[in-house]
């Protein structure tokens, strides 16, 4: 596949590398150079062979104009994660900056992977990290462990459904999992937003049509009708900016999701923080601490961290926009290659599981 900038989707121009997992990150955590697995070298022909190189050479094409503007971004949020790894309160709004980041890292290691992979899902990429950074609903959910040596790990990464679509994954910095969990109006409908009735995957063209009716103007509880098996803070922040959506969207112009945004004109909303039943809402100037209360044996939550991740990418499947505006053949393309991402994912799961 021809190689773009992981930001723009274009031909780079003026041709840098782009640390999709950062430099500053790598070096926080242990040695740049030091060797890293990064799941299967897809041979289907001779088998598959683990994927080794060195964390610093893990980079990715980028126009030099793109890698500079989001160097604010990368240099705003280290702070921001070196207080949740020292256990420290973050502000409502640098929060939110972190899971700007994390779209920005789940995003590039999409478009990354599909290019270390060479494309074997075959996936026609119609979005890249600038017009996917801030648009969809996300929750971060962050587990701490008893590991007490520097360490830096990706999860969820190399599996099919993640090429397919990069929904969910799993990062691991020292002792601290942060599980990244984001897709359009997930979190809308059960915390008042206004949501989409219908969605349809166009034929013609690389968006979703969505057809809105008004929310219910409250907070259900729980934000998802899902159970949860991770043990650790759960954090939920809607977005509707939705640059990937046609539809009207006027609905949002209401004072009840004013008082629950962050910045409405951009399309964010409060954070939402979940941890032993409690569901506390954070505005602006908020202080939040993310440290779990309980501490897990870390070899235990590593294997989980890889099962969880795994139901999250098969149970967010169920809200796939409505192919029915599809060609038969488009239809049945797309429903097998989910099918074989769910039962691929089940194979995964049932490994660690037997590792337990």
């Amino acid at each position: 596949m021809a190689k773009v900038c992981v930001f723009c989707g274009e031909k780079p121009d003026e041709k840098s590398k782009e640390h999709v997992v950062p430099r500053w990150l790598i070096e926080l955590t242990g040695d740049p150079k030091r060797e890293a697995f990064l799941g299967f070298i897809k041979d289907f022909k001779n088998g598959f062979k683990e994927r080794k190189f060195s964390f610093d050479q893990l980079t990715f094409p980028a126009c030099l104009s793109c890698n500079n503007k989001y160097a604010d971004l990368e240099g705003n949020v280290k702070p921001v994660l070196v207080k949740i790894l020292n256990e420290n309160e973050v502000t409502t709004e640098e929060m939110s900056l972190f899971l700007d980041w994390l779209d920005k890292v789940r995003i590039g290691l999409w478009l990354g992977m599909i290019q270390l992979d060479k494309n074997y899902a075959n996936v026609d990429p119609n979005f890249h990290i600038e017009t996917r950074i801030s648009q969809y609903d996300r929750m971060l959910i962050v587990e701490k462990s008893n590991a007490e040596k520097s360490k830096l790990n990706l999860g969820g990464i190399d599996t099919l459904s993640f090429s397919l679509t990069p929904s969910a994954f799993v990062l691991i910095v020292n002792n601290y999992y942060f599980t990244n969990i984001s897709y359009m109006f997930l979190l809308h409908r059960r915390l008042g937003f206004p949501y989409p009735k219908t969605m349809y995957i166009q034929p013609d063209n690389e968006r979703v049509e969505a057809n809105f009716v008004d929310g219910r103007k409250r907070i259900m509880k729980p934000v998802l009708r899902k159970s949860i098996e991770e043990i650790g803070t759960i954090l939920y922040q809607p977005m509707f900016r939705g640059g990937l959506i046609d539809g009207h969207i006027s609905e949002y112009d209401n004072d009840y999701v004013r008082s629950h945004s962050l910045n409405f004109d951009d399309g964010v909303g409060n954070i939402f923080q979940e941890e032993n039943g409690n569901l506390i809402e954070h505005d602006s100037g908020s202080r939040i601490l993310v440290k779990p209360s309980n501490t897990q044996e870390d070899g235990r939550l590593f294997l989980n961290s890889a099962i969880n991740v795994c139901k999250w990418q098969n149970w967010l499947v169920q809200f796939l926009p409505n192919p029915d505006r599809l060609s038969q053949e488009q239809k049945k393309f797309i429903k097998s290659r989910f099918r074989a991402g769910v039962k691929v994912n089940e194979t995964l799961i049932k490994h660690h599981e037997s590792m337990l």
